[in-house]
């Protein structure tokens, strides 16, 4: 009677194309995870920059204050003030200089590195219908809250169609909008990868 699955060559084949298939299932894996740090580490640039451009204005907003600072003192020098707190006001001056140089760089460095992120639609609004943009292809995070350090909880595929319940909060440089996926899923979402019609 004949071996019900061939004879051991047989079996050794197709042993080995499982074996062969999982290696492959293995590294396409490994591929996934690289590309969504890679997309994490884009993310978190793009954050940066908004950030920087807040501490920027920041910055811009104290250095007027201090020359306007440094104009009454000036002034008051005329009719004898105080030396030293002209220096100490010109030494602000030069640090908030600095400050708003190095941000500057570090606001153009990431724009120059990330590519453009989907531009959030117009018209979102609680109670719309909304989908996960297909631009990109890649799986939008379901977080547990409002903010880039809430724990992902889930992760939305491109095309998912779902409700947006409150929003938007602004949190990281991100405009986020709690959700209801129609398959029940519930959490925050970043509203830049929202888009108001299925692409």
């Amino acid at each position: 009677m004949a071996p019900l699955f061939g004879g051991g060559d047989d079996m050794r084949k197709i042993s080995e194309n499982m074996q062969n298939l999982s290696e492959q299932i293995g590294a396409l894996q490994q591929q996934l995870l690289a590309k969504t740090k890679e997309a994490d580490g884009l993310r978190t640039q793009a954050a940066q920059a908004i950030g920087s451009s807040v501490a920027l204005e920041d910055a811009n907003a104290q250095i007027e204050v201090l020359r306007n600072q440094l104009a009454e003192l000036q002034k008051q020098n005329q009719s004898g003030a105080d030396d030293a707190a002209l220096q100490q006001a010109h030494a602000q001056i030069a640090a908030l200089q600095q400050q708003v140089t190095t941000l500057q760089a570090l606001q153009a460095a990431p724009a120059a590195a990330a590519p453009a992120a989907p531009a959030a639609a117009a018209g979102l609004a609680a109670g719309a219908t909304a989908w996960v943009t297909r631009a990109g292809g890649l799986p939008l995070r379901l977080r547990s809250g409002p903010s880039l350090d809430a724990d992902v909880i889930d992760r939305l595929q491109p095309g998912t169609q779902l409700t947006l319940m409150e929003g938007p909060v602004a949190a990281g440089g991100h405009s986020w909008w709690r959700i209801n996926a129609t398959d029940g899923r519930t959490g925050w979402v970043a509203g830049d990868q929202l888009v108001l019609q299925p692409d």
